[in-house]
């Protein structure tokens, strides 16, 4: 008797191709951000304590359809020039919850700066956003993040907790 393996899954179930940040990041998200009606961000955790940086589905950014840039140089700062090394990530530019990563500047003049939204480390940016910047639009939760970022274990868990979870946010916000 011969069995074909295949024959024991079901191809069509979405389960079985989850990208690889829907199969190894659990989703949090932040809800109007400083006030602003839907400008909701998403952070990615890694049991590793690595979190990436996105723009959650609901976020007004998605809405507009207007050519648009990213500007990583806030002020003073240039986040492009973050460089970090060895295994602790030493040397990273210090994040709080309100430093902003990026900014998304519109052909019209409009922009909005986008915060991190935990304490922690830049560990880079991501530079797929550089040379692609549709991927911001056209994949957030996956090629499209905007950061890598990385914090103690306590800062990690304890901002997981605070945040919603994917189902929470799911419930409130109707993607």
């Amino acid at each position: 008797m011969e069995y074909n393996i295949l024959d024991s899954i079901d191809l069509n179930d979405p389960a079985i191709y989850k990208s690889f940040t829907d199969r190894y990041f659990s989703k949090r998200y932040i809800l109007n951000v400083n006030g602003i009606e839907n400008n909701d961000i998403m952070l990615m955790f890694h049991s590793n304590r690595i979190t990436l940086l996105c723009l959650a589905p609901s976020h007004f950014f998605f809405k507009k359809k207007d050519k648009y840039t990213l500007n990583f140089n806030i002020g003073k700062i240039d986040r492009l020039s973050n460089k970090v090394k060895g295994k602790g990530k030493k040397g990273g530019q210090a994040l709080f919850p309100d430093s902003v990563i990026c900014k998304v500047e519109w052909s019209d003049g409009s922009s909005f700066g986008i915060p991190c939204g935990m304490r922690g480390t830049l560990v880079e940016i991501n530079e797929n956003l550089i040379k692609n910047p549709e991927l911001l639009q056209e994949m957030p939760d996956s090629d499209g993040f905007i950061a890598i970022m990385l914090s103690s274990i306590a800062i990690t868990d304890a901002t997981k907790n605070k945040l919603l979870t994917h189902e929470d946010y799911m419930k409130v916000v109707n993607v």
